[in-house]
């Protein structure tokens, strides 16, 4: 998967980097498909943002956007909020694919 880590009036450190990375690794396990996630990083109101675009083949993108104290408990809030997107996704994808249940037969033995 291509990452692309901005921010917005900040330095993005290595160990931010590093942290990034090996979050959005695990997030391919939910999603094989997904192609390349955007991640910005930025300060507001003595807040840390952390925001990210994750794009899937053949599917609508999915959002994420995390407030805290510091990027690092942002980065892991964005992670968990993306995971629960991507899993919710994936169930919704295998329920299609179940077979409608057979109508029971009634009591005098013809079908509903």
């Amino acid at each position: 998967m291509q990452l692309i880590i901005s921010g917005r009036n900040i330095d993005v450190t290595d160990d931010l980097r590093r942290q990034i990375e090996g979050q959005f690794e695990r997030l391919v396990r939910y999603e094989p498909r997904a192609a390349r996630a955007e991640i910005t990083l930025w300060e507001e109101n003595q807040r840390s943002i952390a925001e990210a675009v994750l794009s899937v083949d053949r599917q609508p993108p999915v959002h994420g956007t995390a407030r805290a104290g510091d990027f690092r408990t942002a980065l892991d809030r964005l992670h968990d909020k993306l995971a629960r997107q991507l899993k919710k996704r994936r169930g919704r994808r295998r329920d299609r694919r179940v077979p409608p249940p057979e109508a029971s037969p009634d009591e005098d033995g013809a079908a509903t």
